[in-house]
């Protein structure tokens, strides 16, 4: 494939994974009349993992040569991720935080407390704080563990049996660092394998990888017998596991009797692995087939949409939506649509300017 700065179409399907996450968010079919609906949308977490095997690929397709550790290559890399996460990620927890302790949700030393923890993504390797202020910025957690470390996997990353290794290497480390933990217990820091695979890096480093597999194989530096083998048929194997994957998840749920799959290892093998696979043909099809599908998740709406995901997912777990809901409708369609409105607007007034700021500040050496 020839090297583009951007892939519209891996912008554009970030819209549909967010907006499956907000309607996991705010559930709306009653857990006891509409039980079989209600568990479906109950597992939309998993819409989560597009983004760890996207990023593992947008990561070493944009910027694989930071395994070179030129200083001046990773000082720019760092100020690019910081400048994409950060400047938003603080003025939304400040004013989460701000807006809590007006209504006394938080005592003083509490609320600082908390707001360490969050502002420094610490409280992503918690159970007992990973969901305080902005809930599922757990999220970012695992991300920004992946930038952080991305020069160095890129480093040992040369073909299939090096990511093999890899991914043993950080499950090992997370399984140490459990280890110790049930040990020295504190405050909730890897409490449990459970916790371990599914809200940490060590335990999503697979769909990380996979990501990175489709970037080797898009950069030429993996000759897959996979890609002329499936071909265009990678678009219905990839829809087929994923939805499988969706299928079991909600069946090992019903069956267990419990909200989430992924509170069983049966859930995590599911969600952490096989859905991975189907994501990774998925998006190996939009990058190279064109399609119905591709020239949708690439149209202009799509990929504006998409582009602004990040402040959507911040934005609808915060004090924003609370605010929708009590002055402008209850509804949750119309609670929906008013997100996507405010998620533009602040993208455009207030994400992407920042970002730039940022860039055009602290880039050394480069043309803004």
């Amino acid at each position: 494939m020839k090297e583009q700065k951007d892939i519209p179409v891996l912008t554009g399907i970030r819209a549909i994974c967010m907006y499956s996450i907000f309607f996991y968010h705010t559930n709306f079919f009653s857990p006891t009349s509409q039980s079989v609906p209600y568990l479906i949308l109950n597992q939309f977490y998993c819409f989560l993992n597009f983004f760890f095997v996207l990023s593992g690929f947008i990561i070493y397709y944009k910027y694989s040569e930071i395994r070179s550790f030129n200083k001046t290559m990773l000082y720019n890399y760092f100020v690019k991720r910081i400048a994409r996460v950060f400047p938003i990620l603080l003025i939304l927890i400040t004013a989460t935080f701000l807006i809590g302790y007006h209504h006394s949700y938080y005592s003083g030393k509490e609320a600082i407390k908390l707001y360490l923890l969050n502002i420094t993504l610490l409280k992503g390797f918690s159970s007992q704080y990973n969901l305080t202020g902005i809930g599922p910025s757990w999220f970012m957690s695992v991300e920004c563990l992946f930038y952080l470390l991305s020069p160095f996997i890129f480093l040992y990353a040369k073909n299939i049996r090096s990511l093999i290794k890899i991914v043993l290497f950080f499950y090992g480390i997370g399984i140490l660092l459990t280890l110790f933990f049930s040990y020295f217990p504190f405050k909730g820091f890897f409490s449990d394998f459970l916790f371990t695979a599914y809200s940490t890096f060590f335990g999503r480093v697979f769909e990380f990888s996979c990501g990175i597999f489709l970037g080797m194989v898009a950069k030429g530096e993996i000759k897959s017998s996979a890609k002329y083998a499936l071909g265009k048929k990678s678009l219905y194997a990839g829809l087929f596991i994923i939805i499988a994957a969706i299928a079991s998840l909600y069946f090992i749920a019903a069956q267990k009797n419990i909200a989430h799959a992924v509170d069983s290892w049966a859930g995590i093998l599911v969600n952490n692995i096989l859905l991975a696979v189907g994501i990774t043909l998925l998006f190996y099809h939009l990058i190279y087939y064109k399609s119905l599908l591709q020239k949708f998740l690439s149209s202009a709406i799509m990929v504006s949409l998409g582009s602004a995901t990040y402040s959507f997912y911040l934005l609808h777990t915060t004090f924003v939506l609370s605010y929708i809901y009590k002055f402008i409708s209850k509804n949750v369609f119309i609670a929906f649509v008013s997100m996507i409105i405010i998620s533009l607007v602040f993208y455009k007034m207030v994400e992407q300017p920042l970002a730039l700021l940022v860039k055009r500040k602290f880039l050394k050496n480069v043309q803004h």
